[in-house]
């Protein structure tokens, strides 16, 4: 059974087109989702930088940078290495509670060291007050290990 197609529908079918399909989705521009994210990125991008500059303008970290240095210096003299310590210390502490902390010195810089929580030994604390006056003597590493090593608690706990 073969149908022939009268003539005027087969005109009309040649007057159809192929079907036309839609322009492939373009990447650009970004839904408005997209821009939010790149904006959040960005913006926690420049808050860690912001953070990251900030902390290294800290006293805890221009003083621990410093406390690093001094651990790494060959230095055979005790008191001249509580002597610095002490120093470093003590412009951590004018820096944190004022220039009144500047004119404590011997015992009454020893008490500051120690009071409070965040306090360090009382030994090592007059061993820092008096190293200026005290006259030289060979340190040994155990000794200028636990001088640094009670600083850096020190600075950590209150700076």
């Amino acid at each position: 059974m073969t149908t022939e197609l009268p003539p005027q529908i087969l005109t009309q079918l040649e007057q159809l087109k192929d079907i036309r399909l839609p322009e492939p989705v373009s990447w650009w521009p970004l839904a408005p989702g997209w821009w939010g994210v790149a904006v959040l990125f960005l913006a926690a991008v420049a808050a860690s930088m912001v953070w990251s500059i900030l902390r290294r303008r800290t006293v805890r970290y221009v003083a621990l940078g410093e406390l690093e240095k001094m651990r790494g210096e060959d230095a055979t003299d005790l008191s001249e290495l509580a002597t610095h310590v002490s120093a470093l210390l003590r412009r951590v502490a004018i820096r944190l509670n004022g220039r009144s902390i500047g004119i404590l010195s011997d015992k009454d810089w020893a008490e500051y060291l120690t009071s409070g929580k965040s306090g360090m030994s009382r030994e090592l604390a007059l061993v820092l007050s008096q190293a200026p006056y005290a006259p030289s003597k060979p340190a040994t590493d155990e000794q200028k290990k636990k001088l640094v090593d009670a600083a850096e608690q020190w600075i950590r706990r209150c700076a």
